[in-house]
């Protein structure tokens, strides 16, 4: 089901324009990336292994963390500290690099984010119009990064926070290497110098387009004319029939399109300079022949869809479906969902405002034809994209997806109750999955660290005894509704300090990163803590079953994969009537379906409101 309007009556411009203060005033002022106290980080660390393991597990890990603390520990980290007053963010490069670029699992649909705009639905009118709009708010939402006009982002508290992310929102791409990718970005701000490319890649039926959307004044191309371009590609594509789909190379295991990429830039010069185009454009739009109609469906086809019209290595990626829908994917890597949830909230405004059709000036200057980007293939190139599609269609049919809402309340109802939203979602999460399976899961929430230089996020686990206790008190039949009340604020009080301490970089996933990756630059052996089964059953190296994230509080949604095999994905929003759910799982593990998790959040919501409304508040 999809939402009506809710979008704020705030005016777009008052939200994300100003004339006062320049988007990157605050970067260089923000406070260097603090490392936590070495015993703090081990404490969280215990109070959170608790819940997964035996009591024989949990000494045994206790005797890790003992001996961990007294000696290597405190080499490394001090070694740690070292390094901090050298580098204003000790984290960056090693998040990048670990997190991202190491990697060499498929961009799509396993690590890419997905998303779209339930509120604009209703205003679609066709592929071309709708892309065309999209496109042009794009390019202004560019223009006000690079002149510096996007409002700064502040905290709840005032606190203002990094905006260097959105530095490569645009012109960004992730070039495949054998053992590590590298990122390259092309855009620049005015005060920089001279404007980057301005050119965008157009996907249609596998062949591969790019135009210009700036003029030479720096001013976006008007809605029309971008449509006359789309126009002219998409006829051109109907009389050509079905291209090479060289972008199905993009969406192979990072090794294979490393390979592949060597080869085909070598193959003939024309083809370097095609993927240079591609490479430095502004982002890519697709005009895709499917026709999703449910929220899942949207963010199924955005996840993954037709890898012949993907370019899995770009930053941003604009999903224009047959039937006028919207989706969206992007790289995670240069960027989190911050940014492009305010990228989208943009451009959802602006289109609200003109309800769908443009009424700017009509007149149209005379431009360029797109330019068709040819390679020249062989055998090879033609056998690896064949070989790729293959991959990827049994890698997409084992997405599964469920995007839906809880109708019967929202934050309306939890404000004067003075219950945390986000802290108030996360125990139903708990509550849910606990139900479902019988016992907790490791956790990650994001977390906002850009109060510091370059800040991204640091994960918040909600489980240890005090959620777990509350959880276990709604399954029995004797608590009564009173003690359960009392049970959950002190779950949520729990949760919602360890965000606050989180957003201070005081957790202790990034700073035991930090520490294994002090220990892997000396060459020194693995630390005995990393290898206790305690670590991964507690979410250590990634092995999270719940990745979570809220998008806010409109109806913009999204989704990733899991982390792991037999976990889910789950990104939430909570409107003021609403609480909307995209869940994620993998086919092939038949314990996780989504449509089940989802059963279990609305039972979790209804039975959090009975205790709510009924017990002695």
């Amino acid at each position: 089901m999809t939402s009506k309007i809710h979008l704020t009556d705030l005016d777009r411009d008052v939200l994300f324009i100003s004339k006062k203060e320049r988007t990157f005033v605050n970067d260089d002022s923000l406070p260097s990336l603090p490392v936590p106290p070495l015993h703090q980080t081990l404490q969280q660390y215990l109070d959170s292994v608790i819940v997964h393991v035996s009591d024989e597990e949990y000494r045994n890990t206790q005797a890790l963390v003992a001996e961990f603390e007294r000696g290597e520990g405190a080499k490394l980290h001090a070694k740690l500290k070292e390094k901090s007053k050298r580098e204003r963010n000790w984290l960056e490069k090693w998040w990048e690099d670990i997190a991202y670029l190491s990697q060499r699992s498929p961009m799509i649909p396993l690590m890419n984010m997905a998303g779209y705009v339930p509120d604009v639905m209703s205003l679609a009118k066709n592929q071309i119009e709708i892309s065309a709009l999209n496109i042009h708010y794009y390019a202004q939402f560019w223009k006000l990064i690079r002149t510096e006009q996007l409002r700064p982002y502040y905290n709840s508290k005032n606190i203002p926070w990094s905006m260097d992310q959105f530095l490569r929102l645009f012109n960004t791409c992730r070039i495949p290497g054998e053992t590590k990718d590298r990122l390259v970005n092309y855009f620049k701000t005015e005060s920089e110098g001279e404007q980057g490319p301005t050119h965008i890649i157009v996907l249609c039926k596998g062949h591969i387009f790019a135009f210009d959307i700036v003029d030479d004044r720096g001013e976006p191309l008007t809605a029309l004319e971008c449509e006359r371009q789309l126009r002219y590609i998409s006829d051109l594509c109907s009389s050509a029939g079905q291209g090479p789909g060289l972008g199905s190379l993009t969406v192979a295991d990072r090794l294979t399109w490393a390979k592949n990429r060597e080869w085909l830039s070598q193959l003939h010069p024309k083809n370097k300079e095609a993927l240079e185009i591609i490479e430095s454009s502004m982002f890519v739009v697709v005009l895709d022949e499917n026709s999703p109609l449910t929220p899942s469906q949207i963010i199924c086809e955005s996840l993954g869809g037709d890898c012949h019209n993907r370019w899995a290595d770009k930053s941003m990626t604009l999903i224009n479906f047959k039937n006028g829908i919207v989706g969206s994917n992007a790289d995670h890597t240069p960027f989190d969902g911050m940014v492009t949830l305010g990228l989208g909230y943009y451009v959802a405004l602006s289109i609200k405002d003109c309800n769908g059709v443009w009424n700017g000036t009509r007149s149209m200057r005379n431009l360029p034809n797109p330019q068709r980007l040819k390679f020249v293939i062989d055998d090879r190139i033609i056998t690896a994209v064949e070989s790729a599609r293959l991959q990827f269609r049994e890698l997409a049919n084992d997405v599964q997806c469920f995007c839906d809402g809880y109708s019967q309340y929202g934050k309306d109802f939890l404000r004067p109750l003075k219950l945390h939203p986000e802290a108030y979602v996360q125990m139903a999460l708990q509550l849910a999955y606990y139900r479902l399976h019988g016992r907790p899961a490791p956790t990650y929430v994001t977390a906002s660290t850009r109060q510091f230089y370059h800040g991204r996020t640091e994960p918040a686990g909600p489980v240890f005894r005090k959620p777990i206790d509350w959880v276990k008190s709604m399954m029995d039949d004797v608590t009564a509704p009173s003690e359960q009340m009392k049970l959950l604020r002190r779950a949520i009080e729990k949760f919602t300090h360890l965000m606050a301490e989180c957003t201070n970089n005081r957790g202790c996933d990034r700073h035991f990163l930090g520490l294994f990756m002090i220990c892997m630059e000396n060459g020194d052996p693995i630390p005995e803590i990393f290898l206790d089964p305690s670590w991964e059953k507690s979410g250590g190296s990634g092995k999270f079953v719940l990745s979570t994230s809220c998008t806010g509080y409109t109806s913009i949604t999204g989704g990733v994969m899991p982390m792991v095999e037999n976990g889910y994905g789950c990104f939430y929003n909570v409107e003021n009537n609403r609480i909307g759910f995209c869940i994620t799982a993998f086919r092939k593990n038949p314990e996780t379906v989504p449509e089940r998790l989802f059963e279990s959040l609305c039972h979790a919501l209804s039975d959090m409101q009975y205790i709510v409304t009924t017990s002695n508040l």
